[in-house]
């Protein structure tokens, strides 16, 4: 990753923390690198965001946004990840999410 924005919204009465980061895209993204970038942004925001999304962009082309579903089928089978270009969990979610070993 080299490179992170983020914006808080509302989802109907859920506060959402939508996250773009960009990464190198050499490469498929991995569920550890997922994991990384979601739990790095579960500690960082306070309880009260309900759900976080994740947008992966391409560094040479950031209009570009990278594939994540190789990366989210990698996820633990009780996460119930959204999915539409980005990755959306829910606090319950991300708080299953454990550093890779």
């Amino acid at each position: 990753m080299t490179d992170a924005s983020g914006t808080v919204s509302y989802s109907g009465a859920a506060r959402t923390l939508t996250v773009a980061v960009i990464m190198s895209g050499e490469d498929p993204v991995t569920t550890s690198t997922l994991t990384a970038v979601l739990i790095a942004v579960r500690d960082a925001t306070p309880t009260g965001i309900q759900t976080i999304t994740v947008i992966a962009r391409k560094a040479a082309d950031e209009e570009k946004i990278l594939d994540l579903s190789g990366a989210i089928a990698g996820l633990p089978k009780d996460v119930t990840p959204l999915w539409d270009g980005g990755v959306t969990l829910s606090r319950v979610d991300l708080e299953k999410l454990k550093p890779a070993q």
